[in-house]
């Protein structure tokens, strides 16, 4: 069955982001310290050391062709096992992104559902999303890539990185955490893409 992008779109946005707009600017004269501060280095192994975890909370989404915003429920155990469901409370409506050693697949609770091995495709083709989730099971909990340019802020923990992804560069700005250091609100943006995806995290289990 073949899903309609505009029927789903419209229930996901039903659940908007409190306290936020999806159109956030990127904040400045934020304050950054050494990247070998110890206390860092400690919290970034310790981060590099969590291989599979569950996360709960809101996303916003805007793009040049779609906006919505709804919940997610995020669990992730590897590179190749990994699901993001978006849904609202309001509409019941629900968005299931499946990715297994196969491809990836999408489907929803009025039984629509279709397959893929080009994950980045179907999510396009689908949703209209172009963001790589493959290196977001690491931005979520705010691990940056070895070869990305990154800030530490001065709470010790990771304020802001830039990342190359296919041509285009995304910038993460971590704008608060939870009192077990683990990533709250985050601002991720893709200016060549006009894309932003604002993020709070409610709750996490690792």
């Amino acid at each position: 069955m073949q899903f309609t992008k505009s029927f789903l779109l419209a229930g996901l946005s039903a659940m908007i982001l409190a306290g936020c707009t999806l159109d956030a600017e990127r904040p400045s004269g934020v304050q950054y310290i050494d990247k070998n501060d110890a206390a860092w280095l400690n919290h970034l192994q310790t981060i590099q050391q969590i291989k599979s975890y569950h996360a709960q909370g809101q996303i916003g989404y805007i793009s040049p062709q779609e906006r919505f915003s709804s919940r997610f429920d995020w669990q992730y155990t590897g590179p190749q096992s990994y699901s993001l469901k978006l849904y609202s409370l309001i509409s019941k409506q629900t968005l299931l992104i499946e990715m297994q050693p196969s491809g990836m697949t999408i489907s929803d609770n009025q039984g629509n559902r279709q397959s893929a091995r080009n994950a980045k495709a179907l999510l396009q083709e689908i949703i209209g999303m172009d963001v790589p989730l493959e290196h977001f099971a690491y931005w979520l909990k705010g691990q940056p890539a070895s070869n990305a340019d990154y800030q530490v802020g001065t709470n010790h923990l990771l304020a802001e990185f830039s990342y190359p992804v296919n041509g285009s560069l995304w910038t993460a700005d971590y704008l608060s955490y939870q009192t077990n250091q683990m990533p709250e609100n985050i601002l991720l943006k893709n200016k060549s893409t006009a894309q932003t995806l604002k993020i709070r995290v409610d709750d996490w289990q690792f």
